[in-house]
């Protein structure tokens, strides 16, 4: 071999390598086919990760081409009150006082637009437009109100039928809805709105509504302040305003609704209906789902709340129809058999998915459409119903927030909220206020001090909130991941995840099994294009034991 071949050989494994963070890995015992495996793994992963560092200052530079939307302020104007933040609760309390009692009110309002058969609306599912055809189910939000009446204020559990919503769209929500309790003399401490992650309902974050249009004319908008809608996206905003507004007509409604009785907790296995798409996780190690249920002293509607960790995506990527999935058919079931209200947070669900078979023998085209969805929301619901709810938890409410301010790793979503694609709250620091620093918030609810829910911003994936041992430790970058299972993070409480809570900030994944355009690398791989950055998931775990300092 001559000489000038083997340096070029030396120069791009050294160049893999450096990349990669990996190393060849060879003992005696090693057979030649390990030790190409392991050559080529480290060449795929110094490859991969190159064309992430290439990619990145690409897109660096095309986001220093755009000025900076108008809305954007530099961070030391950021104000808790004008932003819409609530840090929930003031005190953490171990124990129920004498006149304590749970209270509940729920309410749930559809979220489709009148004209909706327009064909102006846009479904919420990848960047490219997508038109809504028509109606196949509903797309709602479902809300509860709860007290416990310690006096320390109200908490408002509400989900969205949506692939995601921006902090900053519900902050105005709650906006709404503290100006009209403000007058009436009610504290709420705390409005959560979290997204069901359906992937057939209408674009709520604007990220599938006129990705070319943005793309193009977001420099001029930008640059004179302009704030009018981009030219066909007009529906696209009455949308926004909408769907704001009925669902703070829903969580006005649930607190009006609510009257005394008592709560119960239980967990549920749902892995006979769930798997994971990578093949990571086996169903024994899936996590539980867990299961709230209000029952009222006056003998009215119950209601449940579950955590479930599983995406909604029954339909097609075609499917042109409206649908909230398999939660519609999982509410219509509890509903028709109890006469109970529903509802459904997505949990820590990364690329958890339905295990089903379905039978669409003697279905019409239409009936098999959303067959799956059908089937799924019905086993759903015989497992939740399956719970025996002897555990009465103590009337003691706690909840907390933290406001917490992330810059961006990953120039791909700078990008995508420079050109208005999304309307996530960006501020600006350093000397030349240019780095954007994207603001949004993390919390914990816990009931009866017995069961916690840990909410956070993005799309959590299992093994970020249980702790790797589900995966077997696999990683990308040869490094551990630090943390351990967030279920046993408060002593004595059982600690669930809820995903897409109060904001979407896209995957959540840990640090060491983070790899760009990870969906093409292979199913085990998740995607950086689609996530803050590499560190998000370390960042956040870290907010939320700083959060937890106000319990000690």
């Amino acid at each position: 071999m001559k000489n000038s071949v083997k340096r070029i050989l030396a120069l791009i494994l050294c160049l893999t390598v450096l990349f990669s963070g990996s190393a060849l890995s060879v003992s005696a015992a090693d057979t030649e086919e390990d030790i190409a495996s392991q050559a080529g793994d480290v060449i795929v992963k110094g490859f991969y990760n190159t064309l992430n560092t290439v990619v990145e200052l690409l897109v660096k530079v095309i986001c220093t081409l755009y000025p900076n939307p108008k809305g954007w302020q530099d961070i030391e104007n950021y104000s808790r009150e004008e932003i819409g933040f609530l840090e929930g609760r003031n005190t953490y309390q171990t124990e129920a006082g004498a006149d304590n009692k749970w209270s509940l009110g729920y309410n749930s309002r559809t979220l489709v637009p009148e004209d909706i058969d327009s064909g102006e609306y846009f479904l919420g599912r990848d960047l490219m437009n997508k038109y809504a055809e028509g109606v196949y189910d509903d797309m709602r939000i479902r809300v509860s109100a709860i007290d416990d009446g310690s006096g320390e204020g109200l908490v408002v559990f509400g989900a969205i039928d949506s692939l995601g919503v921006t902090s900053t769209d519900i902050r105005s929500i709650r906006k709404l809805v503290l100006s009209h309790f403000e007058a009436l003399g009610i504290e709420i401490a705390s409005i959560n709105i979290m997204a069901t992650h359906s992937h057939s309902a209408l674009d709520t974050q604007g990220v599938s509504s006129g990705f070319f249009t943005k793309f193009a004319l977001a420099g001029v908008y930008n640059a004179f302040g302009i704030e009018a809608s981009y030219p066909g996206l007009e529906k696209a905003d009455e949308f926004k305003e909408h769907f704001i507004n009925e669902s703070a007509l829903a969580i006005i409604d649930a607190v009006n609704d609510m009257e005394e009785g008592k709560l119960f907790y239980d967990t549920v296995d749902c892995s006979s209906v769930i798997h994971d798409k990578r093949d990571l996780i086996s169903k024994e190690d899936l996590p539980e789902t867990a299961v709230l249920y209000f029952v009222p002293d006056s003998g009215s509607e119950n209601t449940y709340i579950a955590d479930i960790s599983c995406h909604p995506t029954s339909f097609s990527a075609s499917n042109g129809l409206v649908s909230s999935d398999y939660i519609y058919h999982l509410d219509n079931y509890i509903k028709e058999q109890t006469g109970a209200n529903f509802i459904m947070v997505a949990g820590a669900i990364g690329q958890l998915s339905r295990d089903i078979e379905v039978d669409e023998t003697g279905l019409s085209e239409w009936e098999a459409k959303g067959a799956s969805a059908k089937t799924l929301g019905k086993a759903f619901g015989k497992l939740i119903l399956s719970c025996d709810f002897t555990e009465e938890l103590s009337p003691v409410l706690n909840c907390m927030h933290r406001d917490i301010f992330i810059e961006p790793e990953n120039s791909i979503l700078t990008l995508a909220c420079e050109i208005n694609l999304v309307n996530n709250r960006i501020f600006t620091k350093g000397p030349a206020f240019t780095t954007p620093v994207m603001a949004t918030e993390l919390g914990y609810i816990e009931f009866g001090n017995r069961v916690g829910f840990a909410l956070f911003p993005g799309e959590f994936y299992p093994e970020t909130f249980w702790g790797t041992d589900i995966t077997n430790n696999t990683n990308w970058d040869g490094t551990e991941w630090q943390f351990d299972s967030l279920y046993n993070s408060v002593e004595g409480v059982d600690v669930h995840c809820i995903s897409l809570a109060n904001d979407a900030i896209g995957y959540v994944l840990t640090d060491n099994n983070f790899a760009f355009m990870g969906h093409i690398i292979g199913e085990e791989i998740a995607d950086e294009v689609l996530s803050v950055g590499k560190h998000t998931g370390s960042f956040l775990l870290t907010e939320y034991f700083a959060l937890l300092e106000n319990i000690k």
